[in-house]
């Protein structure tokens, strides 16, 4: 049903921006949220995995310098009609915790959850009061989806462009991204 992770930022934050982020990448970072949230290696991994892991999430724009170039981000997928923004959110909140949610990944089932009030409904609440958006259903899963739906729906509402350069147009997703790693990223 979902997947809800809880990190503690203590990385500076440089950017109020919502970015879209293809959804495959937006999945793998979930295994890199430790390396987001900090910039200290704390010796649980070695320093040329943590390089490379801040390599990656350079490349993907989410690290600006050492620091966190995002408030929000939404993974898209793209197919023949266009972009389709999935159900799932990466928010930092005001008081620098990421909350990392993706409503297709099947670690946690609301009928057998044990984090829905532990962490799930506190983090549903905590994002929808900072972007003050109205929960209508008393249903975790159920709420999650109508936020999510409501912050798309603003999303676009409030976009005025979207900026893609052109020397971008026509290649694939790994010819973008310049490196050997791209077709992971």
């Amino acid at each position: 049903m979902c997947l809800l992770i809880i990190n503690n930022v203590t990385r500076p934050i440089i950017s109020n921006d919502i970015v879209l982020l293809r959804d495959n990448s937006f999945s793998k970072v979930k295994d890199y949220l430790r390396v987001l949230s900090s910039d200290k290696r704390d010796g649980e991994i070695s320093k040329s995995y943590f390089y490379f892991i801040v390599d990656r999430l350079r490349r993907m724009e989410l690290l600006i310098d050492n620091a966190i170039g995002f408030k929000a981000i939404l993974p898209f997928t793209v197919n023949n009609k266009g972009i389709s923004l999935k159900e799932g959110i990466m928010y930092i909140t005001n008081d620098k915790q990421l909350i990392y949610f993706n409503y297709y990944d099947a670690t946690y089932q609301c009928d057998r959850c044990s984090i829905t009030t532990f962490s799930c409904v506190p983090s549903l609440k905590k994002i929808a009061r900072e972007l003050d958006v109205k929960i209508r259903s008393d249903i975790p899963g159920i709420a999650w989806y109508e936020l999510l739906e409501d912050i798309q729906h603003y999303l676009l509402e409030a976009s005025i462009s979207l900026r893609v350069k052109i020397s971008e147009i026509g290649k694939s997703f790994e010819a973008i991204k310049v490196g050997e790693y791209a077709r992971d990223l």
